[in-house]
């Protein structure tokens, strides 16, 4: 029987039909068939293969504390709500800056700032509360750093704050600007009040937030001399780690870029990544982020500065208490009432 060729097709040898068959029947998930001439059919197909961001993996397995809770609103968002209060077991008694007809008992050292006495548990609990943060944690180095401010610019694992290193006059560091007080209670027991605790850290009056790093909560993930794990996220997006390198080295100052930021191996990341250092023992501008890397929306900064540092309103709920009681004994010159009832000697001012 006669058979008609298209006359537009090409005339193939057989060699040369099977050898365009192997080339389409190799281009796996892209085209499907081939005719009987060798051509190419028009049903094609397209295979994507995503690989998971590797700060988002990372978050995923960190083990997030009690005080936080932690949901993924898309593939590349964390929102973090926080309760406002420390993880670990507070000092019984703090130094805030005074106001009004607060008794001063020690100044800071820098910037002399006059402090005076709060309880914790009775003027500092009450007044934390929690706060949310919508994060997105596919970051990328922006081509231009951007300052830190006030407030929260980053949450640790614990679901306490992360703020800048500055205090009072938003130049000085917090953690070189610390005071103490030792005093003895009501109960004849020896108490030691600090500005910042032994975490650096205290309360914004609406939030507990850490100045520089916190050892209470690296204590948690890492070993005296091994390597830092991540404690944390920044609101740009990119992790928060201790002061020690892949090989529990601990890591200078000099070694980090103008944001506290190095691209180096960590347990998380053993091919290296970009992550925040917070450096042990430094007490310099460089105790926390002076700026971030990546990039920060206007929202969220926005929503992080209603954490700034505003302790002088401890002190106006201790006088409203202590107005609020007329049958309380009053702070005199020789004694000063504690908001928990503790009786200050005047020898102890």
């Amino acid at each position: 029987m006669l058979q008609l060729r298209n006359p537009a097709a090409p005339i193939l040898s057989s060699g040369s039909r099977l050898a365009l068959a192997a080339i389409c029947l190799s281009i796996t998930g892209t085209v499907t068939s081939c005719t009987s001439n060798g051509a190419a059919s028009s049903t094609t197909t397209t295979t994507t293969t995503t690989t998971p961001n590797q700060y988002v993996t990372a978050y995923k397995a960190a083990t997030w504390g009690a005080t936080v809770t932690v949901t993924y609103s898309s593939s590349c968002s964390i929102s973090i709500t926080t309760s406002g209060l420390p993880d670990y077991t507070p000092n019984a008694y703090y130094l805030a800056p005074a106001t009004g007809t607060q008794t001063v008992v020690a100044h800071t050292s820098q910037t002399n700032t006059a402090l005076a006495v709060v309880s914790y548990a009775t003027v500092i609990a009450p007044a934390l509360k929690g706060s949310t943060a919508t994060i997105n944690i596919c970051p990328a180095l922006a081509t231009t750093t951007t300052a830190t401010s006030g407030g929260a610019i980053g949450y640790l694992l614990s679901g306490t704050a992360l703020f800048n290193p500055f205090e009072m006059n938003g130049t000085t560091p917090a953690v070189a600007d610390n005071a103490s007080y030792t005093f003895m209670d009501g109960n004849g027991v020896s108490q030691t009040a600090y500005f910042l605790d032994q975490c650096d850290s205290h309360s914004s009056g609406i939030t507990w937030h850490a100045h520089g790093n916190p050892n209470c909560i690296t204590s948690q993930v890492d070993t005296a001399t091994g390597p830092s794990h991540i404690i944390g996220v920044a609101l740009d997006g990119f992790p928060i780690y201790g002061g020690r390198d892949i090989n529990g080295a601990v890591i200078t100052v000099s070694q980090l870029d103008a944001c506290n930021g190095i691209n180096s191996a960590t347990p998380e990341f053993p091919s290296g990544a970009y992550h925040y250092v917070l450096p042990i023992g430094v007490t310099t501008k460089y105790a926390s982020l002076n700026c971030y890397s990546g990039t920060v929306s206007p929202q969220t900064i926005a929503q992080a500065r209603k954490l700034a540092c505003n302790m002088k309103l401890m002190f106006a709920m201790i006088e409203s208490q202590q107005q609020s009681k007329p049958g309380d004994a009053k702070r005199s010159e020789s004694a000063m009432v504690m908001p928990d009832g503790t009786v200050m000697p005047a020898g102890s001012m």
